[in-house]
């Protein structure tokens, strides 16, 4: 019987040598044939990759991009990641029993996903983002019993998420982000997704309530569901999340009170919910627990309250932002004691009280934003040295008095201040000019005076200037776009500036604003602006300016606005103002302006707003004028005009 039994074993593995033997081979050519099948579906391959190494008649084991078994030299990862191809997806590819791990993100593949793929009940790994694929995601992948992670970002797939795929528990990460996905999320999502780490369905159009059962994905670490249709509350069992590090809600029309259950996460280091109507408060233990937390953002909501004093125990917090919402009364003084702080946001709400400056001893902050409260007191001549790496400084629409500090030229790194609507008196202290790196000032509606110390002004980088509304005289100088090319806004609207605009100024050719309104300027400022190609508003009304619109304007593509009103301009008007393919608004009212209307104004696709009136403008109104569709505002009193031209 011992002699029979052996036999049989040796027959039986005899028996299993030849079939193993057997199998790879027929499979090994469906794999093969499934490359191949994938390869004539390739378009573009700009680095010949298929081309010239995908050839028949060589081991496809040692093709670029695949990865086979040892044990039964079966494809197990196919990855062909950022090298360009172009193409559709062959549906072939759902041969490939074996494979484990498919990559082919970041290239330029269109067409639909295969339902094919759902045959891979092996594949773990499923990587196709930064394409170009559309529909919707097969719901065979339903049957991806096995799958880790599906990447399916920066595509343009639409329609629902199957929701079987929320019944895979080996799922580790979802990232389906920037899609145009639609539907809901199942209220159950969570069930079935035991060992989910990250979701991220951001920048879609889902929609529907955020799902409680969120609360049972107890290993979630990343929740991205930010620039969606959710509607809804926020669920307080989130606060359930223990190991929740980031949770993105951005962009939503969520309502409902501010859950305190989130602020229980000790493990929560971003909290991201602008762009919503939350309501509620802060809590006032807000980082008893979450001690971690690193930054908070929930700006444009409908938060009210006060900032509780209890926020300097989020000693981890580098960026708070609680702009746009209904905060009231005083910054705590203890938030000046949070050590990592580098950016504060505190803007348009209803904060009172001085500013905080007195008890900030944040080294660190880069970025101060607490415009458009109701903060007074002036800033203190130790700014710079409470904060040398300050970078932004918004502080306009307040209460703020006194003069601008000299000491905040030592703020090497600052390329923002805007100090706007506030009371401040004096001058710009000539050392703000030693903020090399400097791009946007705000100064405007003030009571400062003197003149613009533009001589030692040596920020090259500077890209807008607004000085408008207060009591600044002298003149611009010569070499104003020399010493800073970069310049696209100027506003000194409103002082008592005079003097002719140098010619200097048409070598600001990334000019898009230039507003000299309500000055003392004289000569032809539109001699000087030939270069400017990029210009959209010329603002110059209101000064003394003489001299003719020269025809050269209807270069001007990019020109939206042209106010010239009340200066002395003369000549006739130029027909190519109707050319100009956005000028959305011509006020020449209060000059010299003579000879007839042209017709040719009727052509314009854009204008809304045309002014001539109190000219010397002769002859017949022209009836193209009434066929400029966007018209909504005509000015044309007080003028030699005689009824209307025939048509």
């Amino acid at each position: 019987m011992g002699n029979i039994t052996i036999l049989l074993i040796l027959l039986a593995v005899n028996c299993c040598f030849w079939t193993s033997a057997a199998i790879p081979s027929i499979n090994s050519s469906t794999d093969e044939s499934a490359l191949l099948a994938f390869k004539a579906k390739i378009t573009q391959d700009p680095y010949n990759i298929l081309l010239k190494n995908w050839t028949q008649g060589t081991p496809f084991c040692n093709w670029i991009g695949i990865t086979c078994s040892h044990r039964h030299q079966r494809v197990k990862a196919l990855d062909l990641s950022s090298i360009g191809l172009k193409g559709t997806i062959a549906k072939e590819v759902g041969n490939l029993s074996f494979l484990i791990s498919l990559d082919i993100s970041n290239n330029n593949f269109q067409g639909n996903i295969p339902h094919e793929l759902g045959h891979l009940r092996r594949l773990r790994g499923l990587y196709m983002q930064l394409n170009e694929l559309g529909g919707q995601i097969p719901g065979s992948f339903g049957f991806l019993n096995r799958i880790q992670e599906l990447v399916l970002y920066n595509n343009s797939l639409s329609g629902p998420i199957p929701p079987a795929i929320f019944n895979i528990s080996s799922f580790q990460v979802i990232d389906l982000m920037y899609n145009f996905l639609r539907g809901s999320l199942p209220m159950d999502i969570c069930h079935n997704l035991p060992n989910l780490e990250s979701l991220n369905v951001s920048f879609n159009q889902l929609g529907g309530q955020i799902p409680a059962s969120f609360s049972r994905c107890s290993e979630i670490k990343f929740l991205a569901l930010m620039s969606n249709e959710f509607t809804g509350s926020i669920p307080g069992k989130l606060g359930n999340l223990s190991k929740l590090e980031q949770l993105y809600l951005a962009i939503n029309n969520l309502t409902g009170e501010l859950p305190s259950t989130i602020f229980n996460i000790s493990s929560l280091t971003i909290l991201a919910a602008p762009y919503n109507m939350i309501s509620g408060s802060l809590p006032h233990d807000i980082c008893k627990k979450t001690t971690r937390l690193e930054i908070l953002y929930l700006f444009v909501n409908q938060l009210g309250g006060q900032i509780p004093s209890s926020i300097s125990s989020c000693q981890s917090l580098r960026q708070l932002s609680l702009t746009y919402n209904n905060v009231s009364g005083v910054i705590p003084a203890e938030i000046g004691n949070i050590s990592a702080l580098q950016s504060l946001y505190l803007g348009s709400n209803n904060l009172t009280g001085e500013l905080p400056f007195n008890f900030f001893n944040v080294s660190s902050l880069k970025k101060i934003g607490l415009g458009y409260n109701r903060f007074t007191g002036n800033l203190p001549e130790d700014l710079s040295f409470r904060h040398p790496k300050l970078e932004y400084l918004e502080l306009q629409s307040n209460q703020l008095y006194g003069q601008i500090p000299s000491s905040l030229s030592s703020c090497s790194a600052l390329y923002h201040i805007a100090l706007s609507s506030n009371y401040f008196t004096g001058g710009i202290p000539a050392e703000i000019g030693n903020i090399t790196g400097l791009k946007r000032l705000y100064l405007s509606s003030n009571y400062l005076a003197g003149e613009v110390p533009f001589r030692y002004f040596n920020f090259s980088s500077l890209k807008e200037l607004e000085v408008m509304d207060n009591r600044f005289s002298g003149s611009v100088p010569r070499d104003l776009c020399f010493r800073h090319p970069e310049l696209e806004y100027l506003n000194l609207e409103q002082n008592q500036f005079h003097g002719q605009i140098p010619s200097g100024v048409s070598h600001c050719s990334a000019m898009d604003t230039l507003d000299l309104m309500g000055n003392k300027f004289t000569g032809n400022v539109l001699d000087n602006i030939g270069n400017m190609s990029m210009l959209r508003n010329l603002v110059v009304g209101r000064n003394n300016f003489t001299g003719i619109i020269p025809r050269l304007i209807g270069n001007m593509s990019r020109l939206l606005i042209l106010q010239l009103g009340g200066n002395n301009f003369s000549g006739k008007i130029p027909p190519e103002l109707g050319n100009l393919p956005i000028l959305e608004g011509v006020f020449l009212q209060a000059n010299q302006f003579t000879g007839e209307i042209p017709p040719e104004l009727g052509q314009s696709s854009s204008m809304g707003r045309l002014y001539m009136k109190s000219n010397k403008i002769t002859g017949k109104i022209p009836p193209s004028i009434f066929n400029i569709s966007t018209l909504r505002e005509l000015g044309l009193s007080s003028n030699q005009l005689s009824g209307f031209s025939e048509s």
